[in-house]
């Protein structure tokens, strides 16, 4: 099955608001988790159609594509790690809300695909509008923060 790799970023992001990683969500469903990690990171012929369904079904997500991929990502661009609990987020707290200052160079030390410290996919550019990265735990573009 071939989808839109905004139907893969939708997934992941229901998974991660679920709070359950990789490997967790491939024993629920029946696949391997390296499978979910590619397919997380766009490829959307890693699954099956029918682990695709499945996991589509588990969080209520449409398999519709709604909105066009962002850019393609230049090469020489650090990625951080999206895992909350990854030690290259600097965990802190203002005013009672958790905050996580990314380390691009802790987590992505050579620019490559995979956190060094976790093995996560980084992420390249704001997870929730696609703006380019800055250092700081909020993109000023969107007032999300990077890491959840």
């Amino acid at each position: 099955m071939k989808l839109d790799s905004s139907i893969c970023l939708k997934l992941k992001e229901a998974r991660r608001a679920a709070k359950l990683s990789q490997g967790e969500l491939a024993s629920e469903v029946g696949c391997k988790q390296s499978a979910i990690s590619m397919f997380e990171a766009g490829d959307g012929t890693k699954l099956s159609e029918e682990t695709v369904k499945k996991i589509a079904e588990k969080f209520g997500v449409s398999l519709e594509a709604e909105e066009p991929a962002p850019a393609p990502i230049p090469l020489h661009v650090h990625g951080f790690c999206p895992n909350h609990s990854c030690p290259s987020n600097h965990h802190y707290m203002i005013d009672g809300r958790d905050f996580y200052k990314i380390d691009v160079l802790a987590a992505d030390p050579v620019m490559g695909k995979f956190c060094a410290l976790c093995g996560e996919v980084l992420e390249k550019r704001c997870p929730n509008c696609g703006a380019a990265l800055h250092e700081g735990a909020i993109c000023s573009f969107c007032g999300e923060p990077y890491v959840r």
